[in-house]
């Protein structure tokens, strides 16, 4: 990866930001790690007894609080009090649009750059694992795909899939990461062709 050119893409847009309306305003980290085999994106799987997304794979992050500087401030306290990665470690490279969970969270994505290797320290309540993904298999396009709904969502936002190894990546996490994608590695792959 080029940092730079995810940075100079992610700054050179301006992300779309969704009306407040009745949401919950809350920020993810989406931390890169540039590896030997390739750059890779770290994934939490949330501690099972949580009352919000319980068991289910997601980036670090969490529900805004007063005291936070913007987006950016959240994501990085999420990711301090969940995995234990500090602040000052994290390169912010830029925003994604902003996306909604669970029907009544708003999330702002933020993206960084993280040290490799890394020692997390999980707080259990919260955080059962951390594993990451080579960018390389999210781009594979075998190991995404869309759920067709039953019936219209109000919100009208498609259900993606990432399958990655005993991992399924879904819902706002699986858009996020399609967003991502498209917006970086995809313009980086087509440009090294």
């Amino acid at each position: 990866m080029t940092q730079h050119k995810i940075a100079q893409i992610l700054n050179g847009r301006v992300p779309k930001k969704l009306s407040e309306g009745d949401f919950k305003l809350a920020a993810v980290l989406v931390p890169i790690q540039e590896r030997p085999d390739g750059d890779h994106l770290l994934l939490t799987l949330r501690a099972a007894g949580l009352n919000s997304h319980g068991g289910q794979v997601a980036f670090p992050g969490g529900r805004v609080d007063p005291e936070d500087e913007g987006p950016m401030g959240t994501a990085l306290r999420e990711s301090w009090e969940e995995i234990g990665l500090e602040p000052e470690r994290v390169q912010i490279l830029g925003q994604l649009d902003q996306t909604t969970a669970a029907g009544h969270y708003l999330i702002t994505p933020v993206v960084g750059l993280i040290p490799f290797p890394y020692d997390f320290r999980l707080n259990q309540a919260e955080t059962a694992e951390v594993f990451t993904v080579p960018i390389a298999a999210l781009l594979d396009p075998g190991r995404a795909r869309l759920e067709e709904r039953a019936f219209p969502s109000q919100r009208n936002e498609p259900i993606y899939h990432f399958q990655y190894e005993r991992w399924n990546i879904w819902g706002a996490t699986a858009r996020i990461i399609k967003q991502f994608l498209d917006l970086t590695y995809d313009p980086l792959s087509r440009s090294s062709r």
